[in-house]
């Protein structure tokens, strides 16, 4: 239920960005997957595990993406033929994950596939992002969505200051 949603943000996050919709047009009709595979030695985090005994399948379904002629995503239900790249997101244990998003890195991905869709796959992994600032100031005008960037900005450096080994 969720995954209609994401890929509506998704397409949010693109369409704000003209370059990013002229690089996805000339794949339009191809596809692309992504799909998860936990890191090295990560199993199924323990609360899970104790949660659901049989959590071997902890990792989410793989997702298929439609590239529609107007350079956006379109959720693929019943793909009919392989995906033109797929995208397999390397997932670390929990606490790694918040480290490094709270340093504002990404998760490991290798790519496969169409040589031309994954150099604009690339693209958009290292230059798109989310500009919350922006959305929240449509919203609710430009004094609040300031004041949610610095409170956000506090929360992350005292996240970053509280971490394990972190100079005090």
């Amino acid at each position: 239920m969720a995954l209609p949603r994401l890929v509506l943000l998704l397409n949010h996050i693109v369409s704000s960005e003209p370059q990013a919709v002229a690089r996805l047009q000339p794949h339009a009709g191809r596809s692309l997957e992504i799909g998860w595979r936990a890191a090295a030695g990560v199993d199924a985090p323990a609360l899970l595990s104790r949660l659901i005994p049989a959590a071997e399948g902890w990792l989410p379904p793989a997702v298929r993406l439609l590239i529609t002629p107007a350079g956006l995503f379109e959720l693929q239900e019943q793909p009919d033929q392989p995906a033109g790249l797929v995208l397999t997101v390397s997932l670390p244990d929990p606490f790694t994950l918040a480290r490094k998003a709270i340093r504002g890195e990404r998760p490991d991905v290798s790519i496969e596939g169409d040589a031309a869709l994954a150099e604009a796959a690339s693209w958009l992994m290292n230059h798109l992002r989310w500009d919350v600032q922006d959305d929240v100031a449509r919203w609710m005008g430009t004094v609040p969505a300031e004041m949610l960037r610095t409170l956000g900005e506090s929360v992350r450096q005292g996240l970053a200051r509280w971490r394990p080994g972190a100079p005090r």
